[in-house]
Parts: C-alpha cells; structure tokens; sequence
C-alpha cells in the first residue's frame, strides 16, 4: 500500500487507463520491447552487446582492447585484431543500434533497436507499459479470433537472417545463445479481464487492417519493414488512446485531429495548433474523470465539508510536504468551489492540478502527448524552439496510417482522397480537409473554426490538395485529368 495518498490517486488512475503516461524517457525501442516481449513470451540477456555498444570515452565503457581480449574467438584475425578496428566498429553498431538513444551505460535501463528476437530484453521502466496495453488490445478474441498482428510480428522477429541482426548475432550468442534466451511463453489475458471501448475497438480494426494490408503490399517479405511499420502504428495509437480516450471512457465528443499538410496556409496552422492544445485538455479531462470516480467511492456527500474533511485525512511521506501540498489542495478546491462547481468535482480539478505540480514536474500526461506525437512522426515541428506543435505528419507516418484505414480493394482498385477522409475521420478524428463542410462542423463543434482567423472552409480543400500531392510523391496516389485524386497501391 502507498504511504502518500496523491500518488496512490494516480497510480490508481494510470492502471484503470492502461498505461502510465508520465515519463519523457519514452521511445519507440521501449514500446517494441515491451510488445515483442509479449507476443514472442521469450527474452535474451543483452549484457554482451550492451558492452560493445557503450563507446570508448563514455561513462564505464569498457576498452577495446578488453573487447578483443573477451571476444577473440569470434573475430577473424582473433587476438591480433587492431583495437582501432573494433573501436570504429563499435562507433557503427552505436549508430545503427542506439538510433533513438536508448542505450546508457547501465544495462537494465537500456534497451536496442530491436531487429529481431535476439535483441527483446526484460522489462524496463521507460516501457510505460505500452507494450502491455497494445498487446491487450490486439490478444482480445473477436469473432473467435485474436489479431493477425500477433503471428505477424512473431515471424518478423523470429527471423534472425536480416542483415542487422547478422552484425551482431556472434557477439548476442557467444559463447552459447542458448544459455541467454529464457522462454515463458506467451500468456494471453482472459477476454473477460480486458477492459473494452470504442478507442480501443478503433484500435485494434486498425491492427487487424493494417496487417492484412502489410501482407496484401508484400512487406512481410521484409521482417524489418514489419517492425518498423508496426511500432509505428503502436506508437501513434498510444497517442490516439490518449487523445481520445476521455471520450471513449466517459463520454462526450472526441478531439479533432488537424493534420497540416505542410502547404503553410495559417488558418491550418492555427486550427491544427489548436486541435493539438485541446488534446492535451482532453488527457486533463480524463484525469479529472477518473479522479473523481476514485474519491465518489471514498467520500460519502457530495459536501464541501465531507471533502475537506477527506484533504485533512490525506497522508504523505514527509510533514513538510503534506503541509505544502494540503495547503495547495485546499486552495485550488476553494477556487473551483467560487467558480460554482460541485464540491467534489473542485475537489477532483483540484487532485489533477496537485498531481501534475508536485507528482509529474517533469512530464505531465498531457505533456506525453508531446512525447509520443513526436516520436510517432505525427507532432511538430521538432525541436525545444518550437514550442507550439501542430499535426505536421512524416510520410512513413501517413502510409501507416492509410494503410490501417483502407480495405483490399481500395487499395487495389483506389479510393477517392474524399472517401478516404470519411473514413479517417471515422477510424480516428483524423481531419485532412477532403470533406471541408463536414470537417468545419466538426471543427465549430470543437470550438476550434471559431477563434480560427482566415477563410479555414476555404482553406481545408487546399490542404487537402497538398496532402493529395504527398500520397502521389509516394507513388499511393494518381491524379486523374477530371481532377480526381485515387489513392491505392501502385495504381
């Protein structure tokens, strides 16, 4: 039991959400690790890697002249290698395998761009438990059936004959492989312990096309592709959960998804800027929901006396910090109450304000937004300069995406970029501008066209014309002399 009443409240509130979304320590190889290590139900002991991919110069690496002296029996020329040679091949493997820098100089917080079984690892702290949450997803049985992703992403990993890997199989298996894998099997949840909601449903039609598709294009041929493709979606659909899942769990309309196209038209750029201010809101609105359903079940009246009696009883580790944050509490549940809500709905604000000044300094759950947009290649522009973020997606991003939404025979036979629209802001609340009346009512519903200077209807048909001209730049559309765009594969 947690001695500290705050974050016993939050670490309530991560576990009923699925993930904890407070770290900015996050990246796309904890997230892979954490879901591969699900599906595959295997692990290996990196620890030999890990040493060679600490370079020379950092902190406890260990010199190459010792790697020689360790690992000779692997390399060609054995104890006569140059250590020059191995400290440049060290410097390579670095960049092919730390790419989002996740390797530190202590192994059980590192974790590797993971191309194959080899490289998944125990649990680490960075992972969130994304991976869990997504494998959840996808382990759901409907119609009898658990996703295709599963067996997909198993026999992306299980296959060890890719070139990366190659480069560093001998040293993961050395001296005997079989000694570092340790196999528990995959463990399945049971249906009825898996908490289900629209998002989610989204979520996992999303998996179960986009595998379909991967097959339907041929990248499965190509195990790397796979994973790549695959943590991509994991990485924005985390996002997405996070975005929408106030909605999902507790009602209401979902936040609007502005993609700018890049065509440097500012009512866009406004109105993406604004979609994205109001998802993070929406992360703030599901704590100050889930915060309440936990203290409803402690506090009997709905009172300003019985919930200040309930900030009176709360407990902390150090008397200095109860009085501090009490004192806090107290003041926030004041405000609230002035602004005429109902006692403890102020007191629920109050709990979120509290947990996100004292429990989340350096990365709040709306700021995970941020975290995971970025990294999802759907958030920018990068870079701490750029303070304000919109919706400004990569093209690897995009194909994912689209690949997760259209069927076999829009991709086969093509689907018009309006249609394709439809079904993106169907699927996820994903705006393009394709439809622009029905996308502007969405936006005036979100009170985002409102305060959005310029001609934003206007202004949605030519984002949706660039965006248009980046799915033709990638060979996924063809533009037809009536002015018709199609996007599908290699029409």
């Amino acid at each position: 039991m947690v001695n500290d009443t705050l974050k016993r409240i939050g670490e309530s509130v991560c576990k009923d959400f699925g993930f904890a979304p407070t770290s900015n320590a996050t990246k796309p190889p904890h997230i892979a690790n954490g879901l591969f290590r699900a599906c595959l139900g295997e692990t290996c002991r990196t620890t030999d890697l890990h040493e060679w991919l600490i370079c020379e110069g950092k902190k406890d690496a260990v010199s190459s002249d010792k790697i020689i002296a360790s690992y000779y029996q692997i390399l060609e020329r054995g104890q006569l290698e140059k250590a020059s040679n191995i400290k440049d091949l060290r410097f390579l493997l670095n960049e092919i395998f730390n790419q989002d820098n996740t390797i530190y100089p202590s192994y059980d917080f590192s974790v590797t761009t993971i191309s194959s079984h080899w490289m998944v690892k125990k649990r680490v702290n960075s992972e969130a438990g994304i991976g869990d949450f997504i494998f959840e997803i996808l382990s759901k049985k409907i119609d009898g059936k658990r996703s295709p992703a599963i067996e997909l992403l198993k026999n992306a990993l299980v296959n060890d004959t890719d070139d990366i890997t190659k480069l560093v199989k001998p040293i993961i298996a050395y001296p005997s492989g079989t000694e570092k894998r340790e196999f528990s099997g995959v463990e399945y949840p049971d249906d009825n312990d898996i908490k289900w909601d629209s998002c989610k449903d989204s979520i996992r039609r999303g998996f179960d096309q986009l595998s379909n598709n991967i097959v339907l294009i041929e990248e499965n041929k190509n195990s790397l592709l796979v994973l790549r493709r695959m943590i991509n979606y994991a990485v924005f659909v985390s996002l997405l959960y996070l975005i929408q899942g106030n909605a999902a769990v507790f009602g209401g309309s979902r936040v609007p998804i502005v993609i700018d196209a890049g065509g440097d038209v500012d009512s866009i750029k406004k109105a993406s800027e604004q979609s994205f201010t109001s998802a993070k809101k929406s992360v703030e609105d599901y704590y100050v929901n889930a915060i309440y359903k936990v203290i409803n079940e402690e506090i009997a009246q709905d009172n300003e006396k019985a919930c200040k009696k309930w900030i009176k009883e709360m407990v902390f580790t150090s008397l200095d910090k109860e009085e501090k944050i009490k004192n806090a509490i107290t003041s926030y549940f004041n405000s609230f109450i002035l602004e005429g809500d109902a006692p403890k709905l102020a007191l629920a604000k109050a709990l979120q304000i509290a947990l996100y000044t004292f429990e989340y300094k350096n990365n709040s759950p709306s700021d995970f937004c941020r975290v995971l947009g970025v990294r999802a290649g759907l958030v920018g522009p990068k870079g701490s300069r750029a303070k304000i973020k919109r919706y400004l997606v990569n093209s690897f991003t995009l194909e994912t995406i689209t690949l997760s939404s259209v069927s076999k025979d829009d991709l086969e036979d093509g689907i018009e970029l309006k249609d394709l629209s439809d079904k993106l802001v169907h699927d996820y609340c994903i705006l393009i501008g394709a439809n622009s009346d029905a996308e502007y009512s969405i936006l005036e519903g979100a009170n985002i066209a409102q305060s959005t200077p310029g001609d934003l209807r206007g202004e949605l048909s030519l984002n949706a014309q660039q965006l248009a001209n980046t799915y033709i730049s990638l060979g996924l559309g063809k533009r037809y002399a009536d002015g018709v765009t199609l996007i599908g594969w290699r029409l």
